[in-house]
């Protein structure tokens, strides 16, 4: 059933060894690792839990490349889970998400691919189990014209197509081709404008619960960059027009808002505001982070995986502090949905996150983190609110060998009767990475 990953993988691997030339070079981290995990409810059940102890193995790795011609960063994990009594089916899960730019021409043409592979689940409104997860990738790749009126004021073409499929939710499989024309103006070594405009067609496989559309977006963006201060906000209007069906079109303003601030060499706060359309396939290109690190975990995330484009308003704050021994951030956050096909997950959240890593000693380290959120589903009445807590424990006992141990307390409150959930996990491991 989990014929995504195939292909994709290939399609993937077509696109690095057109550069195979230029990646030879590329650095290559990865981890091996193989423990042994303690679930106290494995299938997530309200009443009469399932306890279950299974064998645990994964590769995690990172692939970084930045030459003239060609920049690479991809990070993947495959993990494989075998359930003692065969209660359950093994399962194999993975992720990958990266970016690759290749310059054809210096200056004037480059060729970008993007790629996310992630574990979402089945039906959001259930919680995370072995029978609610399936793999969701989203693939785009196309060329960016670059080009020059004066020595300030620059032009841009980007032509992509994309490709989105689930595993389960076939509703959401789709093609996509956009294209956008951007000018921009230099007002000073440290400011610039932009006009943008962009089209995108969507064209679902499925036509009977999906309807195709077509997105335009203009907008105007103001970015300033300095040493320790960078803002940049955005201000257009968007359009998403139905080609078939009594709902034919809905306008909506696009804002955006980014800023980041180090107020010292060892902190940072940034800060995110957005009004703006958005759909899961967009939310998972804008998702790919820009450097790569070698995934430790195989989560499943959040996300409604169905053909819908939503509005989006969404507030982000955060707080980072780095020093030699110990880092610590503390991510904030409020959002609003409000799907433009079903009201069904019509939602309003607010949470936060914190994360610390802390070097106790050359070789033992201990990181812990704290999740909190709370989920109202405005239409149908329902609120959950969850709350995670975790510590890992990791001693290098030799020169690239590590021993971890992993324990997380999850728990789930929800309106609906009979809807509350607990669980506490616990992962012993050992695993080998090459530097």
């Amino acid at each position: 059933m989990r014929n995504i990953v195939p292909r994709f993988s290939v399609l993937a691997a077509a696109v690095l060894a057109t550069f195979s030339g230029h990646a030879l070079a590329a650095r290559v981290d990865y981890t091996l690792d193989a423990g042994v995990e303690h679930n106290s409810n494995v299938t997530m059940a309200p009443a009469d839990p399932i306890e279950q102890r299974y064998l645990r193995a994964g590769v995690g790795f990172s692939v970084r490349e930045n030459v003239s011609v060609l920049q690479l960063n991809l990070d993947g994990r495959a993990e494989y889970r075998d359930y003692e009594d065969d209660i359950f089916a093994d399962t194999v899960d993975g992720t990958l998400s990266g970016r690759l730019n290749w310059v054809a021409i210096p200056g004037r043409l480059f060729f970008v691919a993007e790629d996310n592979l992630t574990v979402q689940p089945v039906d959001s409104l259930v919680p995370d189990g072995p029978g609610n997860r399936q793999q969701v990738n989203v693939f785009s790749a196309g060329p960016t014209l670059l080009f020059n009126w004066t020595s300030s004021l620059h032009g841009q073409a980007e032509l992509r197509y994309a490709l989105s499929d689930a595993e389960v939710t076939d509703e959401f499989n789709s093609q996509r081709l956009a294209a956008a024309v951007r000018t921009i103006k230099e007002l000073s070594p440290t400011s610039r404008v932009s006009l943008n405009v962009q089209a995108q067609r969507v064209d679902f496989d499925d036509d009977v619960v999906a309807r195709d559309y077509n997105r335009y977006d203009a907008y105007g963006r103001y970015v300033r960059e300095l040493a320790q201060f960078e803002l940049g906000a955005d201000v257009g209007y968007s359009r998403i027009d139905y080609r078939r069906g009594q709902s034919r079109s809905r306008s909506e303003p696009l804002l955006r808002a980014d800023a980041k601030w180090n107020p010292s060499p060892r902190s940072q706060l940034t800060l995110a505001a957005s009004s703006q359309f958005s759909d899961t396939a967009t939310d998972a290109l804008a998702g790919i982070e820009s450097e790569s690190t070698i995934p430790q975990n195989v989560l499943t995330g959040d996300a409604v995986v169905n053909a819908s484009p939503y509005e989006i308003r969404s507030l982000d704050l955060g707080y980072r502090f780095t020093s030699t021994r110990f880092n610590a951030s503390l991510t904030p956050y409020v959002q609003k949905r409000d799907y433009v096909e079903s009201d069904t997950f019509d939602q309003k959240a607010r949470g936060a996150r914190f994360d610390m890593h802390w070097r106790l000693r050359q070789s033992l380290t201990l990181s812990g983190y704290a999740t909190l959120e709370r989920l109202e589903y405005t239409q149908i009445d329902r609120e959950e609110r969850t709350a995670s807590v975790g510590a890992i424990l990791a001693y290098q006992w030799a020169p690239r060998w590590t021993v971890r141990l992993h324990g997380e307390r999850y728990r789930r409150e929800s309106s609906e009767p009979n809807q509350e959930v607990a669980q506490n996990i616990v992962y012993l491991s050992i695993s080998y990475s090459n530097r």
